[in-house]
């Protein structure tokens, strides 16, 4: 799947599909929502990216950044921690990641926070599926291991002929 403007290429399984506005309201009942709220057909595993533009980020920066929100997160829900902050090649670079469980409305859930440096930029994504779904765990680890930066095409004009296609 490629979004942001073809700038962000991910693996998303077909079973993967656009969250309906109904349950994007009861699951984000804030103003501000993700940019793009997928689910699987049997809803019970998700995934949110939102690129933030006005946030530089570059790979160097992943590790300090994403033990940041760990504190923010671990200050809301001291008990909560799954898995440490921690920084993970992916096809693209690397991205920092951490979990956390929290209670649904079927049980406890298996939470993801992650972040991606996107052409300087901050990708930041939440993934999630049943604490016992050991195979959910997998497919949004193998989802976050196949997030690649994809440089932005721009064209332009030089003495009225027009260029395209470049590559930044």
């Amino acid at each position: 799947m490629i979004m942001f403007e073809e700038q962000l290429s991910v693996i998303v399984p077909d079973s993967f599909h656009e969250m309906a506005l109904n349950r994007v309201n009861d699951m984000y009942p804030y103003e501000e929502k993700p940019q793009v709220i997928l689910e699987d057909e049997n809803r019970h595993r998700f995934c949110t990216f939102s690129l933030f533009e006005d946030r530089e980020l570059v790979d160097t920066q992943t590790e300090h950044a994403i033990q940041l929100i760990l504190e923010v997160v671990l200050s809301l829900y001291p008990s909560a921690l799954l898995d440490e902050a921690q920084v993970r090649n992916c096809k693209g670079g690397v991205y920092g990641w951490f979990s956390y469980k929290s209670m649904g409305n079927k049980g406890e859930i298996f939470n993801v926070m992650y972040i991606f440096p996107l052409n300087g930029c901050m990708m930041f994504g939440t993934m999630g599926c049943a604490v016992e779904d050991e195979e959910g765990k997998e497919e949004l680890m193998n989802m976050m291991d196949s997030l690649q930066a994809v440089r932005k095409k721009f064209s332009y004009t030089i003495a009225g002929r027009k260029s395209e296609n470049h590559k930044i």
